[in-house]
């Protein structure tokens, strides 16, 4: 992510962009490196929640070519599908409906262990 930034900052330093298309590069070289790392960093149960993110961040690029109202609806068309990828598509976590019992103390059985001592 710090080369995306560094490369932007110099490219704009050499004078080859203005101000905008510096931040138009970096949008697009962190949402690019954003979906690079999904799929060789990330661990698989979080790749499309990591690649999506970097989908929307390369879409917020776009606002250097294109009106800014068009960039704004293509981001929020893209964090829906993200959302609707994530909900559908990628595996929820197991939810478990009954609570375990908190640990007894140390020496101490559990109430329902049946080790009582007759007396």
């Amino acid at each position: 992510m710090i080369v995306a930034i560094l490369l932007s900052v110099a490219v704009f330093l050499f004078n080859a962009v203005d101000l905008k298309g510096m931040v138009s590069l970096l949008l697009l070289l962190c949402g690019l490196w954003t979906v690079v790392a999904a799929f060789a960093i990330v661990e698989r149960k979080d790749r499309n929640y990591y690649s999506g993110w970097g989908v929307v961040i390369a879409a917020l690029s776009l606002f250097d070519f294109i009106p800014l109202n068009y960039t704004i609806a293509l981001v929020l068309l893209a964090i829906v599908a993200l959302i609707i990828i994530n909900v559908y598509i990628g595996k929820a976590p197991k939810i478990y409906a009954a609570a375990t019992n908190p640990p007894s103390p140390a020496g101490e059985t559990p109430a329902a262990s049946g080790d009582r001592e007759q007396g």
